[in-house]
């Protein structure tokens, strides 16, 4: 059995390009490495981007609907993610549950209401995996300043989705629920400074991927 490995933060802090290291340098080392992403590439997941990530999100009243829409895609993610643990050692999703939260609820006020949404949120991403028994063995969290994400961003040719045109107080706000959920779910999330060189990143993340690898092929033998 595989371990499953997700990737989180902000747009430009380095994700994609860590994982494409991450995942040569393991299947160098013999491991079979699988790199999924969410939205995914089903119908839905692709209406999703082309509807709610190319327009820059889903505004403040839209946030249950995009909520709903991407759990449907994650629930029919994950029935494919387990049933591809048996054949790969470790499966690398660029983003997961926890960019739902941080993304949807980050041009929420504080009002009661909006804590209570927040909160059914983390209920909703906490049920479907309660539901599909399905579990994250590591979350790393690319932390990087948002102006730092920005000027990357601004260096691409082409440009991911609608949400690059946001300014630096909305991914603030993102980075600030993502540290959030470091702290409440910190056992599983780890932070990562993602300001250094992404060889330098993948440099943590592998070594600790490879103690993970390891303790799991212990266990099993």
């Amino acid at each position: 059995m595989g371990i499953f490995i997700t990737l989180e933060g902000i747009d430009g802090s380095g994700k994609t390009t860590v994982s494409g290291i991450i995942s040569a340098r393991l299947e160098k080392d013999g491991y079979k490495v699988m790199p999924v992403k969410e939205p995914t590439e089903t119908p839905l997941g692709k209406f999703i981007r082309s509807e709610i990530l190319c327009s820059g999100g889903a505004g403040a009243e839209d946030v249950l609907a995009s909520l709903f829409l991407f759990s449907a895609d994650r629930t029919v993610h994950i029935d494919k993610i387990k049933a591809e643990l048996h054949r790969f050692d470790v499966i690398i999703c660029d983003r997961f549950i926890d960019s739902t939260y941080a993304y949807q609820t980050a041009g929420l006020s504080g009002t009661d209401e909006n804590k209570k949404l927040k909160e059914f949120i983390l209920g909703v991403n906490e049920f479907i995996l309660e539901q599909k028994k399905f579990s994250i063995d590591r979350t790393y969290l690319f932390d990087l300043e948002p102006e730092k994400a920005l000027s990357r961003l601004n260096g691409r040719i082409s440009k991911i989705d609608g949400f690059d045109s946001r300014p630096p107080g909305f991914f603030n706000s993102v980075r600030n629920n993502y540290l959030r959920l470091s702290e409440k779910y910190r056992e599983r999330i780890k932070v990562i400074d993602a300001s250094s060189p992404p060889e330098n990143t993948a440099d943590k993340i592998e070594a600790d991927i490879l103690k993970m690898l390891e303790k799991r092929i212990n266990f099993t033998d």
